[in-house]
């Protein structure tokens, strides 16, 4: 398949923090589906929920159609939804439900910026996928990095056409609130071949310590790749005396610090970093169902919590719907994806190229079923 964009190389800014790597996409996969689908649960509003996300569920990947047929399958007329590819027909599982979860590159609570370029960057964006006809939820990582087209603007806030550049630039292009999510989920959406996109929540990641405390700390045993390490926050050291095999049970900024360290010396360190995240997230899972067997109110208090430290578009009641979803769908390591490619070196930066057909492919995976002609 033939790229469907050409990209130039463009110069990004970015703090020694931000290099040295602060969530993937796979962390706040649970966190966040956790915070919003648990969250209120126990409310009425489940009706109400189920009818606001069915009117978002008309739109289909049109642009996914235009890339589909090959030379064997030309001329065949399809209806909306439904593609060729490779001599097989596809189509959109129309219930599907997506959701746009990213990490911003700040702390502390959110507050709208003065300054148009500094919204903060998508330091990790993932999809959340929530599929009622198998039910089960997939998470795609999507590489911070990815060289895309995105939406910018003058210091005076008109828009200026679009550029290619890494796609955690999108979210910095506004006051860091509602219209730099806006401009993520359309970069985004345009990535993936016009995917719908219902629903967008925005993290700053210096809540990550409070979470997990919340739900009892979570039990992980620690690989080579943090031992070696361990990081200074607030004057002291943490992880510095972790050793390979051990068996450790997180508390505060150890959480923090095991699915963050990051040696960029080290070949394939994103790798192994992603690897400690997924070992992180299963045991997240376990210790939150656990500790809502004890307390039902710990959504509403972790709501209260998250909610200075977060931006979204997701109503109570859609919460509440998805709530009443998301608790019996499946989840494990193997519905975790990320994006096929390759990293250049920029004039100062890392970039990241997409594979194409694998992308392509990867969404006929999550959001299609092939179908009998």
């Amino acid at each position: 398949m033939e790229q469907k964009r050409k990209r130039r190389r463009k110069k990004k800014r970015r703090s020694a923090a931000q290099k040295f790597g602060i969530f993937s996409a796979v962390l706040l996969s649970v966190i966040l589906l956790f915070l919003l689908l648990l969250v209120i649960g126990y409310f009425w509003m489940d009706s109400h929920g189920r009818s606001a996300f069915a009117q978002k569920q008309e739109a289909v990947p049109e642009q996914m159609q235009d890339f589909s047929v090959s030379e064997n399958d030309a001329g065949k007329a399809l209806e909306a939804g439904t593609l060729r590819y490779n001599g097989k027909t596809y189509a959109y599982k129309k219930d599907i439900l997506t959701f746009l979860c990213m990490g911003i590159d700040k702390t502390g609570e959110v507050k709208a910026s003065s300054d148009l370029y500094r919204g903060g960057q998508a330091d990790a964006l993932f999809l959340a996928v929530l599929d009622p006809e198998d039910k089960k939820i997939s998470v795609i990582g999507i590489n911070r990095d990815t060289m895309t087209e995105i939406k910018t603007y003058d210091p005076n806030g008109l828009y200026a056409g679009k550029e290619v550049a890494q796609i955690a630039l999108a979210h910095a292009y506004g006051e860091g609130l509602e219209e730099s999510c806006e401009n993520s989920v359309e970069a985004v959406s345009n990535l993936f071949y016009g995917l719908p996109i219902h629903g967008y929540c925005a993290l700053n990641m210096s809540i990550i310590s409070t979470i997990n405390d919340a739900v009892g700390g979570v039990e992980v045993t620690i690989p080579e790749s943090v031992a070696k390490g361990g990081m200074k926050i607030g004057g002291r050291w943490y992880g510095s005396e972790w050793k390979p095999g051990d068996r450790v049970h997180l508390e505060g900024e150890e959480a923090y610090v095991y699915i963050k360290y990051r040696d960029t010396r080290e070949a394939q360190s994103a790798e192994a970093r992603l690897s400690r995240q997924k070992e992180y997230l299963q045991g997240f899972i376990g210790q939150a169902k656990t500790a809502m067997k004890q307390d039902m109110t710990l959504p509403l208090k972790l709501y209260t919590q998250v909610s200075p430290y977060m931006v979204t578009d997701i109503s109570a009641d859609e919460a509440v719907y998805l709530a009443g979803q998301a608790l019996s769908y499946s989840f494990d390591q193997n519905d975790i994806y990320t994006m096929e490619g390759h990293v250049e070196m920029g004039e100062i930066f890392e970039e990241f190229y997409q594979d194409d057909t694998a992308l392509y492919e990867l969404i006929l995976q999550v959001f299609y079923d092939e179908v009998t002609p």
